[in-house]
């Protein structure tokens, strides 16, 4: 598979400045990953092909050296697939997994109101009596919900429990908006998802109401997002290493060897996660953004005001970086950001 994934990743790189600059859903790109198996990957045998965690997250590292918008794509897809796999309903859970490991049907997640984006909107559940849903608000993020036949979706129940269901983009009272226009990202189409007294049947639940729905998601990393960032500093260090002069070079020699050790950091705390303290996590993934905007951001200083042009590669790599300051981001994580900006100051 190696050969053409690496055909493909070219494929998917010679795309992102356009998909970029004119918000082209990646289509092409998840069409050509399918091709070599992508959509299997994060699914159980047998109707996957059972990739584990770290390997998968490595290929999502590799996908975001080309296009960090169909890494995004891809992992939002994957990590609702985790959930899916996660759940209690068996009858629900084998129809959709044979059907995604075909690519016969595209979802989203849509969980961020319940774990980092607390302030951006609210859903609430009313379980009625046969166990179905009746929902009202608002899920604020969803990577391509657009393009999704199903969300997997959580939402707060009226006593303050959680549970989590399958929600058809397609139900009365579902509305999904237009995309967001965000500084960055554009081809990912993320977007809100406004349910008004939308009924969800007892068949689309994937876990009972309890404390916290959301836990033992299948193939989730205690640094999964990091891989993201170490993606993004390839493709900032290949953009850098392009350039035949003195200082570039000497920046991307320095820039790789950063790599290699956060590399290295990454893998050894997502292999032994019960070795860490609670801030190893958090200071890995901010050492890794930290490594993304640095590069980034010496990649426009070397190119010069052409890496301010809004059609050249540097200066996508920058404002990409920025997503990785905000995205799924708990507060240990954004304290650690912060002090390194204040340190840097």
């Amino acid at each position: 598979m190696n050969d053409a994934f690496e055909a493909i990743l070219k494929s998917i790189a010679g795309r992102a400045q356009d998909g970029d600059v004119n918000g082209i859903w990646p289509a092409q790109d998840i069409a050509e990953l399918a091709s070599i198996g992508a959509t299997r990957w994060a699914i159980d045998a047998p109707y996957g092909d059972d990739v584990n965690a770290l390997e998968l997250h490595d290929r999502y590292k590799r996908i975001a050296s080309a296009s960090l918008a169909t890494a995004l794509v891809l992992s939002q897809r994957d990590a609702a697939v985790g959930f899916i796999e996660a759940s209690d309903n068996q009858a629900l859970r084998e129809n959709l997994l044979s059907q995604l490991a075909r690519n016969e049907r595209w979802t989203t997640i849509g969980i961020s109101h319940l774990t980092t984006s607390t302030q951006s909107g609210e859903l609430i559940a009313e379980v009625q009596d046969d166990g179905s849903l009746q929902l009202n608000g608002t899920i604020p993020w969803a990577t391509g919900a657009s393009h999704a036949d199903f969300v997997v979706a959580a939402s707060r129940t009226s006593d303050g429990r959680q549970i989590l269901f399958a929600l058809p983009t397609d139900a009365p009272g579902v509305i999904v908006e237009a995309p967001l226009r965000l500084a960055t990202l554009s081809a990912a189409h993320t977007s809100s998802i406004l349910c008004k007294d939308v009924r969800i049947g007892a068949d689309r639940v994937l876990r009972a109401p309890t404390s916290s729905a959301l836990a033992g998601r299948k193939r989730g990393l205690p640094v999964g997002q990091a891989f993201a960032a170490l993606g993004l500093s390839t493709a900032a260090i290949r953009l850098i290493e392009a350039l035949d002069h003195e200082s570039a070079r000497q920046t991307a020699d320095a820039l790789v060897k950063q790599l290699e050790e956060l590399d290295h950091s990454v893998r050894r705390t997502n292999e032994n996660p019960d070795t860490h303290d609670l801030q190893s996590g958090p200071l890995v993934r901010s050492a890794c953004n930290s490594l993304a905007m640095r590069s980034t951001h010496a990649a426009v200083t070397l190119y010069k005001g052409t890496g301010l042009r809004r059609d050249h590669p540097a200066q996508r790599l920058a404002r990409e970086a920025l997503f990785l300051l905000v995205w799924s981001s708990p507060s240990s994580v954004v304290d650690r950001n912060l002090e390194l900006m204040s340190d840097h100051a």
